[in-house]
């Protein structure tokens, strides 16, 4: 099998598992008991917590765990606004676990309005700096697209919401781009920071946030404490310790991955412009993107043909994020402006640091078979 869908989960590494019997099986217990077992299972979350912090450029005690970054994505928009009226701004492409939410936050009684994107997902800078005045509260604008791969100039956005908005939050999606690209949340300038642990080999259900010392969140789940007394609950010792292995391993090779990636994202993105033509419109663009996504899409064949013909020759593809509705997959390609009989027909190509160009060849040539196979039940 050739898995091609690494922005929808990884495979966890074998380190990660070997972690996660031993927390859960071997020393099970819970770091806020007094024996000294369990002390030993709170410096394991200890060491984890600063392995994530240092993945992102931050203090450990900046990192609040959570159940997943959508849970992260939430505790965000739902505990970030300072103001209990004004103004929510997203962008067009945001993952569902922040669209949503900003819709449900609005109607608390903000005012919700949505940053459009240009053809490939990145936000029009103009048009996001133009929609800036002092009746924003809050700000959402992914790091990296997970539909797309584009990649947004978070700290130039963040530095236009201090200078036009100052009293307003920051947050940014970092799933995609956490450590696939070297950078600090300090230097970025943001105040809340979503990642996940499946998308870099840990396990699924494990996920953190970053939280500026400067903001005074209110608790995002009550009970006994733990998290700052933001995120009460017993940890996820296995999950988290597992998931602190995988960005120390993670951030230290995230300069290597990126480079042999783009050298992957851009044969393909070649191979796609010699082999289809017009029949195929790109959109990711390989100048202002993160290295392990391609999107594109066929006109008049659904994606969700094309991927199963994939998969019956062996090859793993996704056609946008995996956790999104019909009726997020309706407002992706309208935010990018497909249109036509291009709307149904995308497919997203996520590489992981496994993947070769025998693979990505391999996909072309069977993207090629398939296209005529499927070539009679063309949309018009």
């Amino acid at each position: 099998m050739i898995y091609l869908d690494n922005a929808a989960t990884t495979a966890m590494f074998p380190e990660c598992v070997d972690i996660i019997k031993k927390y859960a099986v071997d020393e099970f217990f819970n770091p806020s008991a007094l024996y000294a077992p369990a002390l030993s299972a709170a410096k394991a979350v200890r060491t984890a917590r600063e392995n994530v912090a240092k993945a992102l450029g931050c203090n450990a005690d900046e990192i609040v765990f959570a159940a997943s970054g959508s849970e992260a994505d939430n505790f965000a928009l739902s505990c970030g606004p300072r103001r209990k009226k004004g103004k929510i701004i997203v962008s067009a492409v945001e993952h569902a676990a922040v669209f949503n939410c900003a819709k449900a936050v609005a109607d608390r009684g903000y005012e919700l309005e949505i940053a459009p994107c240009d053809a490939c997902g990145r936000v029009i800078f103009d048009k996001f700096v133009d929609m800036l005045d002092e009746n924003v509260v809050l700000v959402s604008v992914m790091h990296v697209c997970n539909e797309t791969g584009a990649l947004n100039d978070i700290r130039a956005l963040c530095a236009e919401v201090r200078k036009r908005c100052p009293d307003a939050v920051f947050h940014s999606d970092g799933v995609q781009a956490f450590c696939k690209l070297s950078y600090s949340v300090k230097d970025l300038g943001v105040d809340l920071y979503s990642v996940s642990g499946h998308k870099i080999h840990a396990p699924k259900g494990i996920g953190a946030l970053y939280i500026s010392p400067k903001l005074n969140l209110q608790p995002f789940v009550y009970g006994g404490g733990q998290e700052r007394n933001l995120r009460s609950g017993t940890e996820n010792v296995a999950g988290i310790c597992a998931f602190g292995y995988a960005a120390k391993r993670m951030r230290e090779c995230a300069d290597e991955n990126f480079v042999s990636q783009k050298r992957l994202q851009k044969y393909l993105l070649n191979a796609l412009k010699e082999r289809f033509g017009s029949l195929v419109r790109i959109n990711t663009d390989e100048e202002h993107s993160c290295s392990h996504i391609v999107s594109f899409s066929f006109d008049g064949l659904r994606g969700e043909v094309i991927l199963h013909y994939l998969e019956s020759k062996g090859i793993i593809v996704g056609t946008g994020s995996a956790c999104s509705s019909r009726k997020a997959a309706e407002r992706i390609p309208k935010a990018l402006g497909l249109k036509g009989a291009f709307a149904e027909g995308t497919l997203r190509i996520s590489f992981c640091e496994t993947n070769t160009q025998s693979d990505v060849e391999a996909l072309v040539d069977a993207l090629e078979e398939g296209v005529k196979a499927l070539g009679k039940y063309r949309r018009i």
